[in-house]
């Protein structure tokens, strides 16, 4: 009893401690998975001598000093640990979580934590309501689920993408369920849901969308583009149009032309060498069989036959300077406008310049110089433009302004050139006149050798044979002689130098004057020249070197003048410093020359001394073959005969034996690898030294080559290949030297390794080429035999065209005729036949679609294998397929349009293979799917065409029947003008001529009667407040009629139109207002369509409204003259306008009146306005005060209103 009073105490306290420790309580882990253990600590660790663990309310552990108390059903799962005050709990269940608190009395303490024990996420699993989806139509709902897991969060990804909810996409069922509404092409995926719940995760397998869509984005493309400048195509052009769209899966395309379908579903049409009447729309229809939505782009493509030719002509007369002249421009060929070009520049209309005839003509009235130039006329039209060739056109004119260019003066015995011209188009025709008579015809006039008597007046008369205008001028000439010669000549002894010289200058005619020139240059007086004679005489006082030169002298009258030819002045001169030049030294047999030379003028003369005897004249002297005694001492004398003076020279010669001989020989025999062999020097004359060489360069002895005899012999003690190369010996003495020719030493060896190089395997027919070489020196000889048998000789044996039986061993036998030896090599050659051909045949009937059709590989040659190819890839069988006969055939077994293609055999042996060339397969099939393109409904009058098409292979052949009779053939069918009794069935029956099969389709066409003109018309003038009636007048039958105002059905059921009434064909107004002002128009409707009338435009008349009278109210006289006094009204039509004084008769009309100021015209004025449409009339009246006093005796007031009245009226006039 005692014991359970202290755990009431104990719980007692414990209920009402507090959190007042700052201590907390941390799990081992949380949140938890069932079956795991947890620790809870206390933190910071502190001992707890009385306290308890609890679990919600239920206490787990009672602790107390000395001990404690676990409750039951927590034992076996819980440990306490008293030291840190920690709970253990192992195997943990879903109900174990909630809230754990400690709490403590010793010390005070109480510290709370929640534990969250889950289950583990397995098996995520993903499903969809639907993956075959199109874009817009439908809705994706993804679920997301689990097999086992507690406290779940999902999470969704789109490929690598979180999805977030948004107007489209929305989640549910705590986000385990996904939808996406109106599905678009991006929503593909894939899909995936990840779970997580804090102690594990899991992701479902991904499922991806298949979203059909489209056709979308069409675009259309031409090819070729429209030339830049051109508005359609020339007639004969190939023209692609090219569709393509966004769809999924790819859409299907159709075409129309003008609306009816043509026979063409590929993405592609072909227009090809188009015609004029291939012009119009064209229209590409793309279709997608899943979304069931079409897409549609037209085009309109033109097409127009282009200009072929462009002529330019002159039409009437030439073209002359003042008169009128005419260009005509032909054209073959449509044309839109042609263009008139100047200089490349266009013309434009002036006052001389004129335009006819459609631009075809040109006219200039009147021609002016500033209208030459090159025409050309330019025509175009959509497709073209075509320039014609150039027209010169040079204005006619002249001949004006006629010159002669001659010289005014001239020599006898000279001829003169007369050259006349003038301004003139086409170039003048000439004649000549001298002192009156004709003395020749053309532009030049060539005189003759001129006489005194040539002298004169020369007349030229120039005509233009297209003008008809000719006109005159004429030239005096001037005969006289010339001065016909000068020459230089030297007076007495020739120049010697230091003595004097004179020149005198001869002349023939008569001379005025002379001047001497040097080497060109004038010549002029000095302390050493004279000049004399009216200076045709120069004379040098002392010559010298310097006065060397070419002299001339120059003579003139005022009509020539003369230059001689050159006089060429040397002076004589020596000789002077005589030289010989030769060799000191030379050798026995040669020819010594000696040349002597001195300075003089003219050249000397010489004379040769051997040893004081004169041996030679001239100034080279030769010896002949030199000997010893050929040594001593060689003078020359030289003379001049002009200055008669000589001068000596001598010059000492040493002659010598020279080295005559350099050779290199062979001792013994010839030079065989690994054997002795010797060289020696053979030379003639006297040797001082040898030298040895090898391939130009110096040799020196070692191991295996020795030198012996003064080097005279060179010794290979065991020739090598190393040895070989060219050899030189080289002998010489102090005067001369010799190098020996070249020995070309070549160490001979061999046959070794012979090799036979030629193909192992060869086809028949062919020639083979055997190449057999060793290595030898010399060459070895080569001997061939062909299974044991000899066959050729030579290193290259060649077989001749190969058969089977050239099949066999080569054997070549390689001999070298210096060594003695030989060497054999043999080589098997295996022959086969070649493949020839192959070519890819048709077994049978053609192909057609789902029959049975079969293709066979015809070759020649031996064949190892046969492949076959479609369109270039290598072709297996399958289900549909087979081959058979080795390959040989390949067979359809129920050909199909996958089928269609290039298809090709390949034949091989081991030497050789060959591709078939291409046969194309196009299974034939149809006619399928027949269609009439063309309208259901049809208007009487009108004409209609339907256009039949059918898929097919060929093309198919169409006839057409109207309510069961033939009416034409092909695939358009145009009707006519159509009549009530055209209505019926129309039936297309489309024949493929390979298949021998057909297709029907009918159409069904329904004509009614055509509207032919609608018109609106009023049964009156419209009045404001009147009623009014406006009709629709129709001709030809009708279902219904409506009305349309500005462009607007006519709404009756409001306010504004409230007074409109319909009935039948009728608009009734009542009354008509103002605000009904507008357009209005009917509209007839038939099953055709509608048929609107032109605009009739209501416009109500009314008024006058509102008259109003401005101006004064009172005038002072004085101030002014008159006053004037303005009427308006608001009216339509503008009102008519009356005026009256004091409600008298009528003074006047117009809107304006002026009163004159004065006493007598003060009073009432009335305006009275008047509509002659409407026939209403208004009035207003104005007071008018008039103050002061007249300056003239006054009128009667009468007389003053028919003034005021008078100026009224002229001021509206």
């Amino acid at each position: 009893m005692e014991y359970h009073l202290v755990w009431v105490l104990i719980l007692v306290l414990l209920k009402t401690t507090t959190d007042v420790s700052g201590q907390v309580v941390v799990p081992s882990m949380n949140p938890l998975a069932v079956g795991s253990n947890v620790t809870l600590n206390l933190v910071p660790q502190s001992p707890i001598n009385i306290g308890t663990w609890s679990y919600e309310t239920t206490i787990i552990v009672l602790f107390y000093p000395n001990g404690s108390s676990v409750s039951t059903s927590y034992q076996g799962r819980v440990s306490f640990n008293r030291s840190s005050s920690e709970l253990s709990i192992s195997s943990l269940q879903l109900n174990d979580s909630g809230r754990y608190t400690v709490q403590g009395m010793e010390p005070v303490l109480c510290a709370v934590v929640t534990l969250s024990v889950r289950e583990p996420i397995s098996n995520v699993t993903l499903r969809a309501n639907a993956t075959d989806l199109v874009e817009l139509n439908d809705t994706a709902i993804f679920t997301c689920s689990v097999s086992s897991g507690t406290s779940l969060s999902y999470r969704w990804l789109n490929d690598s993408s979180e999805v977030t909810a948004s107007d489209r996409v929305r989640l549910g069922g705590g986000n385990s369920t996904l939808t996406i509404v109106s599905v678009t092409r991006y929503d593909e995926g894939p899909f995936r849901c990840e779970v997580i719940n804090g102690i594990s995760n899991g992701t479902s397998q991904p499922i991806g969308l298949n979203v059909s869509y489209g056709p979308s984005n069409l675009t259309m493309m031409v090819v070729p583009e429209m030339t830049i400048g051109h508005t359609a195509y020339k007639t004969g052009s190939d023209i692609t149009l090219s569709c393509s769209a966004q769809s999924k899966p790819a859409e299907s395309y159709k075409w129309r032309f003008n609306e009816a379908f043509l026979n063409e579903q590929s993405p592609k049409l072909s227009l090809q060498n188009t015609r004029q009447n291939q012009t119009g729309n064209y229209t590409c229809v793309a279709h997608n069989k899943v979304t069931l939505r079409y897409a549609t782009m037209t085009t309109m493509i033109k097409i127009v036959e282009p200009i072929s030719a462009v002529s330019l002509n002159r039409d009437g007369k030439p073209p002359i300077l003042d008169q009128s002249f005419t260009l005509r421009c032909e054209v073959t060929g449509p044309v839109d406008y042609i263009h008139w070009l100047m200089n490349g520049q266009l013309i434009s209309l002036n006052n001389r310049t004129f335009f006819s005839t459609g631009n075809k003509t040109l006219v200039i009235n009147p021609i002016q110089f500033s209208d030459n130039g090159e025409y050309l006329c330019e025509a175009f039209n959509a497709v073209s433009n075509l320039a014609s060739m150039t027209f010169k056109l040079v204005v006619n004119f002249g001949p004006e302004r006629p010159a002669v260019t001659s010289p005014d003066i001239a020599m006898t015995g000279h001829i003169v050139t007369f050259n006349c011209s003038a301004s003139s188009q086409p170039p003048s025709q000439f004649s000549w006149f001298f002192n009156g008579s004709q003395v020749a015809t053309g532009s030049e006039y060539e005189t003759g050798p001129l006489t005194l008597a040539s002298h004169g007046e020369y007349t030229c008369v120039a005509f233009n044979n297209i003008t008809g205008r000719n006109s005159t001028v004429s030239k005096m000439l001037i005969v006289v002689e010339p001065v016909t010669m000068t020459i230089v000549i030297a007076l007495g002894s020739q120049p010697i130098l230091n003595q004097t010289f004179s020149l005198t200058c001869e002349t023939c005619g008569t001379v005025y004057s002379i001047h001497w020139m040097r080497n060109g240059w004038p010549l002029y007086a000095n302390n050493r020249t004279d000049f004399s004679m009216n200076n045709n005489t120069l004379t040098f006082n002392s010559v010298q070197h310097s006065d060397n030169g070419d002299y001339q002298c120059s003579a003139s009258n005022p009509l020539s003048n003369m230059t001689s030819r050159n006089y060429r002045l040397i002076v004589n001169y020596g000789p002077e410093r005589p030289v010989i030049m030769s060799p000191d030294i030379a050798m026995t047999g040669y020819i010594v020359t000696f040349n002597c030379l001195a300075s003089s003028q003219p050249p000397s003369q010489f004379s040769w001394f051997f040893n004081d005897s004169q041996v030679a004249a001239g100034s080279e002297y030769e010896t002949g073959p030199l000997t010893l005694a050929s040594h001593g001492e060689y003078t020359c004398v030289a003379f001049n005969n002009i200055t008669g003076r000589n001068s000596t020279v001598s010059k000492m010669l040493t002659v010598v034996d020279p080295v005559t001989m350099a050779m290199v020989k062979v001792n013994g025999a010839q030079a065989i690898a690994d054997y002795l062999f010797t060289l020696t020097c053979g030379t003639t004359g006297t040797v001082y030294s040898i030298h040895w060489m090898k391939n130009g360069w110096p040799l020196y002895a070692n191991n295996r080559t020795d030198f012996s005899m003064n080097n005279n012999t060179l010794t290979f003690n065991s020739v090598q290949h190393s040895d070989n190369g060219d050899y030189q010996c080289s002998a010489s003495n102090p005067l001369s030297n010799m190098t020996s020719p070249e020995y070309r030493l070549i160490v001979n060896y061999g046959p070794e390794r012979p090799v036979i190089m030629s193909p192992d395997i060869a086809m028949t027919g062919y020639i083979v080429t055997f190449n057999c070489s060793a290595s030898s020196q010399p060459l070895s000889q080569f001997s061939w035999f062909f299974n044991g048998s000899q066959v050729a000789t030579g290193s290259v044996y060649e077989t001749g065209p190969l058969t089977l039986a050239s099949h066999g061993e080569y054997t070549c036998v390689a001999f070298n005729n210096i060594t003695g030896r030989n060497s054999t090599v043999s080589k098997m050659l295996t022959v086969v036949v070649p493949v020839t051909m192959t070519i890819v045949k048709v077994i049978g009937a053609q192909p057609e679609l789902n029959e049975r059709f079969s293709l066979t590989c015809d070759t020649a040659g031996t064949v190892y294998s046969i492949q076959w190819m479609r369109n270039g890839w290598p072709l297996y069988a399958n289900n549909r397929t087979d081959f058979s006969m080795n390959n040989n055939t390949l067979t359809f077994n129920s050909v199909q349009h996958s089928d269609n293609g290039d298809y090709q055999c390949s034949a091989s042996n081991p030497l050789s293979n060959m591709t078939s060339p291409n046969y194309r397969l196009i299974v034939n099939y149809g006619p399928e799917m027949p269609v009439i393109t063309g309208p259901a409904l049809g208007e009487t009058g009108h004409n209609l065409s339907f256009n039949c098409s059918a898929s097919s292979q060929p093309l198919s052949q169409f006839s057409w029947f109207f309510n069961g009779s033939q009416v034409a053939t092909g695939s358009v069918y145009e009707t006519g003008p159509l009549t009530l009794a055209s209505h019926g069935e129309y039936t297309c029956v489309a024949f493929n001529n390979i298949t021998g099969r057909n297709s029907t389709v009918y159409k069904m066409l329904t004509v009614v009667e055509a509207i032919k003109s609608v018109m609106v018309k009023r049964n009156k003038i419209p009045i404001s407040s009147d009623n009014l009636t406006l009709t629709c007048d129709v001709t030809g039958r009708y279902d219904t009629i409506y009305w349309m105002k500005d462009n607007l059905s006519l709404v009756l059921n409001n306010t504004l139109n409230s007074d409109i009434t319909i009935s039948n064909n009728s608009l009734h107004f009542s009354p008509v207002k103002v605000s009904n002002d507008g357009n209005y128009q009917c509209v007839a409707t038939n099953l055709f369509g509608p048929h609107t009338s032109p605009n009739y435009k209501l416009l109500v008349n009314y008024g006058p409204l509102s008259v109003n009278i401005s101006g004064p109210v009172s005038v002072v006289i004085g101030s002014v003259i008159t006053a004037t006094l303005k009427c308006s009204a608001d009216s339509r039509p503008t009102s008519e306008y009356g005026w009256k004084f004091n409600n008298q008769s009528m003074l006047g009309t117009g809107p304006l009146m002026a009163v004159i100021a004065s006493l007598e015209n003060a009073g009432d004025y009335t305006c009275v306005a008047k509509n002659p449409v409407t026939n209403i009339s208004m009035s207003k009246t104005i007071s008018l005060d008039v103050t002061g006093h007249s300056p003239a005796p006054p009128f009667q007031s009468r007389v003053g209103l028919m003034l005021t009245a008078l100026l009224a009226l002229s001021l509206c006039l």
